[in-house]
């Protein structure tokens, strides 16, 4: 009697975990947020507007046009559209464990504060350059983000 409960407690553990098995075969985990091309679209009008103003900042610094003064409308616009980027963001990752794209964001946002920082004070090219570069680097990494959800999406089920 003993043997044949044992092997009745060792068939049931099989049965159970065999249903675990399936069960956990048959539920996706989401580990990205899906695709959004509003965000993408506005991630490069973004890049495109932020570089031309790190252009004008640079060429323009020994007159007027590239003053922080002339130029400081731009600052609280970018906010604002990242601002809106951000919680659209939160929205699209909600429920996931890590928020690459909210991160990213908000890191790009510390840059821009940053930026605006040292757009008020004197600076020198090799500043500008550096920051410029950051920039780039924070862009190239949200735009390998966005990729990569855009063809995540395009994968069949």
């Amino acid at each position: 009697m003993d043997l044949l409960q044992r092997g009745a407690q060792g068939i049931c553990a099989v049965t159970v975990l065999a249903v675990l098995l399936l069960a956990s075969c048959t539920f996706k985990t989401k580990l990205v947020g899906p695709y959004d091309s509003i965000v993408d679209n506005n991630i490069n009008q973004l890049q495109s507007v932020t570089s031309a103003h790190l252009s004008v900042i640079v060429s323009q610094r020994g007159n007027g046009e590239g003053s922080y003064e002339h130029l400081k409308q731009f600052y609280p616009e970018t906010h604002g559209k990242l601002d809106a980027l951000i919680v659209r963001a939160e929205v699209l990752e909600s429920g996931l464990k890590k928020t690459p794209l909210v991160d990213n964001l908000k890191m790009l946002q510390e840059q821009y504060r940053d930026l605006e920082t040292l757009h008020q004070t004197p600076f020198n090219e090799k500043v500008m350059a550096s920051a410029s570069e950051a920039f780039a680097m924070s862009y190239r990494a949200i735009v390998k983000h966005l990729v990569y959800l855009k063809w995540n999406q395009q994968q069949p089920e």
